[in-house]
């Protein structure tokens, strides 16, 4: 089964999140915890909490049919000192948020090196992953790849491999994987969609596949460009995704879209549904 959705709002409130991903067919969803732009946001209501979780629970989602996203400023791989501890602060507030909405996983890109070796950056991000997952067993992180535009990590499967095995808390780490940026970063999922999912399901194992991104791309193959689209109208095309969506890969997590037409998300879930639901009807 796919549980296909899309990255909706919290305007007015965080509560409504569930309520904005029922109004689409959503059987899955993301979303922010605060602002992602700034450095600070004032604490969750007590009653927008409670609010989301009977949200949640009256709307018929999954607890892991949610993925949250983290903030854009958060750097897990900055050689700077004051840049590394802000970014520590900051993501641990995010998975305070997300524990306090009964959510158990969070979405992260792996950061940029800025300078020296990117080794070292792959490192730095092990590192701080440990550090934010030392009060807590029982959440996961999902690394995301990345197309990798200068110095961000992560535009490889083999760099989000090196953070996890570097880390000591590997067990609470797996991946997201968006298609845009897999295609921006040079993996041709427009003709081999099959082969690079199975490439990270030998690398990574279906566990550690926690949810996908599911975007078009406005720019070239291998163009280290992250700019979505939506699909079918992108470089990628239509056919990659009903392989995908057909793939084992894409059982049982969350789908997300970030496509750049809101008003086209109902008609993209109820297409991939479809999809799916062709494939298994062979």
């Amino acid at each position: 089964m796919i549980y296909v959705g899309a990255h909706v709002s919290i305007a007015k409130d965080i509560s409504l999140a569930p309520v904005r991903a029922k109004e689409i067919g959503a059987g899955a969803f993301a979303l922010f915890l605060k602002n992602q732009k700034v450095w600070s946001a004032p604490e969750l209501k007590k009653e927008s909490v409670e609010a989301f979780k009977e949200n949640l629970k009256s709307l018929g989602f999954l607890e892991r049919m949610v993925l949250p996203h983290a903030g854009y400023l958060i750097n897990l791989a900055s050689p700077k000192e004051d840049m590394a501890e802000k970014s520590l602060t900051l993501f641990k507030d995010e998975i305070g948020r997300a524990k306090m909405l009964g959510l158990k996983r969070i979405n992260i890109h792996p950061g940029a090196y800025i300078e020296g070796e990117r080794n070292d950056g792959l490192r730095r991000c092990a590192e701080l992953l440990d550090k934010a997952l030392e009060d807590t067993d029982d959440f996961i992180v999902a690394l995301e790849d990345t197309a990798g535009s200068g110095s961000n990590l992560g535009s490889s499967l083999e760099e989000l491999s090196t953070i996890i095995e570097c880390a000591k808390k590997k067990d609470q780490i797996g991946i997201t994987l968006d298609t845009c940026h897999l295609y921006g970063a040079g993996y041709d999922i427009r003709t081999k969609a099959s082969s690079v999912m199975d490439r990270a399901l030998s690398l990574f194992g279906k566990d550690k596949i926690i949810g996908m991104h599911i975007n078009d791309s406005k720019a070239e193959l291998a163009s280290h460009k992250d700019r979505h689209e939506s699909l079918g109208k992108g470089k990628i095309g239509i056919e990659a995704f009903r392989e995908i969506v057909s793939h084992e890969i894409a059982q049982g997590i969350p789908l997300i879209l970030e496509t750049v037409d809101e008003s086209l998300w109902k008609d993209e879930i109820i297409m991939l549904s479809e999809f799916h639901e062709k494939h298994i009807g062979k």
